[in-house]
């Protein structure tokens, strides 16, 4: 696409990827980002008191997230994602104490099978019905079905409460961040068909070990330049240019008018519409205002002794869903006692004052980690991030629109379109790269029709 020029709006995982993807084919890339620093809704920042690492929300990575590593790779920055040897997940709770998901080297799906059966706490009558979910995913395949709640999907398949609420109902929620009662089942057949179909790899499960914005945004933005293109923070787009059927510029909010050959908004469906003309956004785009989101909240604590001696645990029977501890994931060399409580669809508890969090964490920790009842708190800071990912409804499963809009050179990307997968990274980095493989191709067909006519 020489001398095409490619305008990327919104510098998440989404925008990064296709801005990285477009700049390695030699094609003009500027990417435009509102705030001050790159990373969308996957970002870590720097916490005043303690001069620590803070992630927006931490993320867990999984081997079966290949484009995500593709992309890290690409960038210089795989080496910032540390991968377990073999699958394991930690799990704490009031009756058993710690038990472990750990899958032996087993062909797939047998070793998740073995996994889930070597677990404490669930009968060996429901571990034999888990057998039906695997053999559910395999018989549906990729098969129209009827939709269904995760909840209801279950159901049918006779798993009992007990099993629901020690297994599927936290892997549900990890993966979805999203009630199990409203959350779409086609979301987490996809899930469970690649994390557990494609063997201990694809299970395996990744954590940075930098900050979030360290992991993958000071990368792309480097590799975008170094192959001619450009990033701008601090610029907000204010308006997409629609003339003639074509979409022509992008302008700031500050006034300035910037054009492209193709617009890529890689920006959330809400920022969307309101950059689009309202012609557009009350008719092509009106269903997008339907799609809802789904809270995540951190709470991050600091403690004068540490009081886990676990990287990352998942909690059973309680309000919140896992506890990550700081030292052992970023700070090998400093001990800070950083804690990350983490609370997953956090609808309930997104409009909690500070103090109130703070108070529910503290309980469930003391009333786990008894150990933790003489460690003193020092510090705290809480993160919301009230629209942290899709809510992931049987709605949002038709409504989710794919890369192509009535305009043929204004293209969408993002977690929350329709890529086939849950909202992840991986669906983010996999959306920037089906949006910059379709500008190229749509380009070389343009070039060689010319050469045709």
């Amino acid at each position: 696409m020489p001398g095409k020029r490619v305008i990327i709006i919104g510098g998440g995982f989404a925008g990064l990827a296709a801005g990285v993807s477009l700049s390695e084919q030699g094609v003009r890339v500027l990417l435009l980002e509102r705030r001050s620093h790159l990373g969308g809704r996957a970002y870590s920042f720097i916490d005043q008191t303690t001069g620590d690492v803070v992630d927006n929300g931490q993320h867990l990575f999984m081997g079966c997230y290949h484009q995500t590593i593709a992309f890290l790779e690409k960038i210089g920055c795989l080496d910032r994602l540390h991968f377990q040897p073999k699958p394991r997940v930690d799990f704490l709770d009031r009756e058993h104490g710690f038990t472990s998901f750990e899958c032996p080297s087993l062909p797939a799906p047998l070793h998740a099978v073995a996994g889930l059966f070597r677990m404490r706490g669930i009968s060996f009558g429901d571990k034999l019905r888990t057998i039906r979910v695997g053999r559910a995913i395999q018989q549906n395949g990729h098969a129209k079905s009827a939709p269904l709640t995760v909840s209801a999907w279950l159901d049918s398949l006779k798993q009992s409460s007990r099993v629901k609420e020690r297994f599927w109902y936290p892997m549900a929620i990890a993966t979805l961040n999203e009630d199990p009662e409203i959350a779409s089942a086609a979301m987490l057949k996809v899930v469970l068909r690649e994390a557990f179909g494609g063997g201990r790899k694809s299970t395996s499960i990744g954590i940075s070990r930098v900050g979030l914005s360290d992991l993958y945004t000071d990368g792309a933005r480097t590799f975008i330049p170094s192959h001619g293109g450009e990033v701008r923070v601090g610029a907000l787009v204010d308006e997409i240019i629609i003339e003639q059927g074509n979409a022509v510029a992008v302008a700031l909010k500050d006034g300035e008018r910037i054009e492209g050959d193709y617009i890529l908004s890689a920006v959330p469906p809400h920022a969307l519409r309101q950059m689009l003309p309202a012609e557009m956004s009350e008719t092509e785009f009106a269903s997008l205002a339907q799609l809802d989101t789904s809270p995540i909240v951190s709470i991050n604590l600091w403690f004068d002794r540490p009081i886990i001696e676990r990287e990352f645990v998942g909690l059973l029977g309680t309000r919140s869903q896992w506890i990550f501890n700081k030292d052992l994931i970023v700070k090998p060399n400093h001990q800070s006692n950083q804690i990350a409580v983490i609370i997953s669809a956090a609808h309930q508890y997104v409009d909690w004052t500070k103090a109130q969090l703070v108070e529910m964490a503290l309980a469930e920790l003391h009333e786990l980690l008894p150990a933790s009842r003489a460690a003193t708190l020092r510090h705290t800071r809480i993160v919301k991030e009230r629209e942290a990912t899709l809510s992931h409804t049987l709605a949002s499963d038709r409504l989710r629109p794919g890369p192509h809009t009535s305009i043929a050179n204004l293209i969408l990307a993002g977690d929350w379109t329709a890529t086939g997968l849950p909202a992840t990274i991986e669906s983010a980095v996999m959306s920037g790269n089906i949006a910059a493989r379709l500008i190229t191709e749509n380009q070389s067909n343009t070039e060689l029709q010319n050469k045709m006519s």
